[in-house]
């Protein structure tokens, strides 16, 4: 199940909340004040990455220095 990030249109306060992809809109109401008049707001994740995929190649920049380790 995803976790989603809204914002209350009424309070203004932000809340995330861990909901099925089926919820439709006007299905979720803001746990300060009561409300179904809310935004989703687009989020930023972190996950983890085995080895080094996904960053940048650049010969060394991870400490190995010389470039030996397939890092070049």
């Amino acid at each position: 199940m995803p976790m989603y990030e809204y914002r209350c249109e009424r309070c203004t306060r932000s809340f995330t909340l861990l909901q099925s992809v089926r919820v439709q809109a006007g299905e979720t109401i803001c746990p300060h004040c009561g409300t179904n008049k809310i935004q989703r707001l687009f989020s930023t994740f972190s996950s983890k990455v085995e080895g080094n995929a996904g960053l940048p190649r650049t010969g060394g920049a991870h400490g190995c220095g010389s470039g030996g380790c397939g890092c070049a």
